[in-house]
């Protein structure tokens, strides 16, 4: 029978499933898709299923067929492309958080930040750290941070009794963000890292807002690599039961992204209440799910607006005839434009006009800053013509 991986529960309930799924919605591929038959998957499909299960006694939702192996596998192909931040609404969210852990943080402090990603906030922080590690099996870490003084990266899969040996100083600062969500093991995990502090330290955690997805019926950001889901009130009562408590919570993107500071104490703390889902949260999504679907049967021709993992995890949960429709997606990441969303003809391109001129309809799928790059982007060069968004499906201007 299963278990919940973050309390070992066994009263689950299913609230929703998915096929098709990729392994990984950050990989690409360099060719287009091989329509003359002969086996592989369907269009646009990956081979992968997802069973959305929720623990009825501490909340937390996971994907109770989540497949580590092939997870693992993805992360190291060339194909798999780390998100930089390109817009200036990421960038803007980089600085004011870096402000607001230097609040946090003393002149004295050492900081770990485990799976920094393109290393933006790291560079943003180390400066007022005494010193600064980064954790992480993978070389761009390694790379990026080459030249960053005070900065030492551990390419390594984070252990904390592993990583006491390779450490000069006490960590007092731990940080991960959007990593909490690809761990399968959180319990595991999150003790972990609470066992490599003393009392006093600080923690900050940042993940998707499971509360708000659900809420906005945002179904492709439910995709196999993200094996599990989070909402304040699981994360604080998984971190209380560890000693840690709450110091403040923060939201960013209309309450898209929830991000956590706590601090190990020792104490025992209160749980907070939680939030449980039923069928009417199945009936809900598939839904939406309907709704696009009607939407785009009005066009021939489609383009989505926004290339990265909302892209791909999207194109799974459409008919193959939706999909057919789209011919391109659109990135401002260079390192994108070429390649194709995966099992597709879907390519890639950039956000030129040139590039939406024979599209009757822009699928906005970039929820973060959909408005931002409505207003400023798309608002004067697509008069005229459709532009929807997956996050709601509504109609933005006609």
């Amino acid at each position: 029978m299963a278990k919940c991986p973050l309390c070992e529960g066994k009263n689950l309930s299913k609230i929703f499933e998915a096929q098709n799924a990729f392994v990984s919605v950050a990989d690409l591929t360099n060719d287009s898709f091989d329509d003359t038959g002969g086996g592989g998957n369907p269009y646009c499909k990956g081979d992968l299923m997802i069973e959305l299960m929720q623990c009825l006694d501490c909340s937390y939702t996971f994907n109770a067929l989540f497949d580590r192996q092939k997870m693992q596998e993805a992360y190291f192909k060339h194909t798999y492309i780390t998100p930089m931040a390109i817009s200036n609404t990421i960038s803007s969210h980089i600085l004011n958080l870096s402000d607001k852990i230097k609040s946090y943080a003393k002149s004295s402090s050492v900081g770990l930040e485990i799976a920094p990603g393109s290393c933006d906030l790291v560079k943003a922080l180390a400066g007022d750290f005494e010193f600064f590690y980064t954790i992480d099996p993978s070389f761009t870490p390694q790379n990026l941070l080459a030249n960053e003084k005070n900065v030492m990266h551990l390419r390594s899969l984070f252990d904390d009794e592993k990583l006491r040996g390779n450490l000069k100083h006490k960590i007092d600062f731990v940080i991960f963000r959007h990593l909490l969500e690809h761990i399968d093991i959180p319990r595991e995990f999150l003790e972990s890292v609470v066992r490599l502090l003393d009392n006093g330290a600080m923690i900050y955690i940042e993940t998707p807002n499971a509360e708000e997805i659900f809420e906005s019926k945002r179904f492709y950001e439910i995709r196999h690599e993200h094996c599990g889901y989070w909402d304040k009130a699981t994360l604080c009562n998984a971190l209380a039961l560890l000693g840690c408590e709450l110091v403040e919570s923060v939201e960013y993107y209309e309450k898209q992204w929830i991000g956590l500071f706590l601090k190990k104490t020792g104490n025992t703390l209160k749980r907070l209440p939680i939030l449980l889902y039923d069928e009417n949260l199945t009936r809900a999504l598939n839904l939406e799910i309907a709704k696009l679907e009607n939407a785009l049967s009005a066009f021939k021709s489609v383009a989505i607006y926004g290339a990265g993992s909302h892209a791909n995890s999207l194109i799974t949960y459409l008919s193959e005839e939706s999909c057919r429709k789209i011919k391109c997606a659109i990135d401002k990441d260079e390192r994108r434009v070429g390649s194709y969303l995966q099992n597709s003809n879907i390519v890639i391109k950039s956000n030129a006009i040139k590039n939406l001129q024979d599209i009757e309809c822009v699928l906005m799928c970039m929820p973060c800053y959909e408005r931002i790059v409505f207003e400023k982007e798309l608002k004067e060069c697509f008069k005229g013509k459709v532009i929807l968004s997956a996050k709601g499906i509504q109609c933005l201007t006609l």
